[in-house]
């Protein structure tokens, strides 16, 4: 699977077709699991970003596992076996995708391999391929979430410097009008 955060929020499978995850909460749930990609998120940590200042349901732990199993549900739905990349642990929940598999990781891994090339041409390549992967402001369709407010900033902030790099990379090699 394939998750893209680098504008709205989208998945796909391996294959390429799109997953709908067409319940708010489970988006905001996804989405929040990808903030924190590879590390766990507790609980209480959860439950306050999905039901942020709104009322509480009278059970937030079991009202979070149902959507954790509605979440699950989705991405078996669409590709058997994909339930297992939700998992539980001591310390929280944990989204376990390889680096690969979110659009904001392949471009901070693009972007780094870009600034370790020495060769002018090969960095711009790379530049672009990590800029092609934006379709919009991060976590756009959770803008107004707290929860995603600084992992959207740092991922802007990167998108500029690479805007730069890449500017000053097609002056340096006579490309004004790029």
């Amino acid at each position: 699977m394939r998750f893209d955060v680098l504008g709205p929020l989208k998945v796909t499978t391996d294959d390429g077709v799109g997953v709908a995850v067409p319940e708010p909460k489970v988006r905001a749930l996804l989405a929040c699991l990808l903030v924190h990609h590879g590390r766990p998120v507790a609980v209480d940590r959860l439950i306050d970003d999905l039901w942020g200042d709104g009322p509480l349901p009278g059970n937030p732990v079991n009202a979070l596992q149902t959507k954790v199993s509605q979440l699950r549900g989705t991405l078996d739905k669409a590709e058997p076996g994909a339930r297992t990349l939700v998992v539980y642990g001591p310390a929280g929940y944990t989204l376990r995708v390889p680096d690969e598999a979110v659009d904001a990781a392949r471009f901070a891994a693009l972007a780094t391999t870009a600034r370790a090339t020495s060769e002018t041409r090969a960095k711009v390549k790379l530049l672009a391929e990590a800029l092609g992967l934006w379709r919009g402001e991060a976590y756009a369709d959770f803008r107004d979430a707290r929860f995603v407010t600084a992992d959207a900033v740092r991922l802007e902030e990167q998108r500029l410097t690479a805007i730069e790099e890449l500017a000053e990379l097609r002056l340096e090699l006579g490309e004004h009008a790029a």
